[in-house]
């Protein structure tokens, strides 16, 4: 259950970070490019982080 508990907390914090990325992107002009790049990057962590979690026994 502790690596479920983690991937899932690390999750969330992955969620907290494109939130506030999304928000931080609709006031920057400059540095879009970056932001925008980090904002996949993360979402593509999220989709692994998902897809771990899923694949995980429920007894761990």
């Amino acid at each position: 259950m502790d690596t479920k508990r983690r991937l899932k907390r690390a999750l969330s914090a992955i969620d907290d970070a494109i939130s506030t990325l999304k928000r931080t992107r609709s006031k920057v002009e400059n540095g879009r490019s970056d932001i925008d790049r980090a904002i996949n990057e993360l979402d593509d962590a999220e989709s692994n982080i998902r897809k771990a979690i899923r694949e995980l026994p429920d007894d761990l």
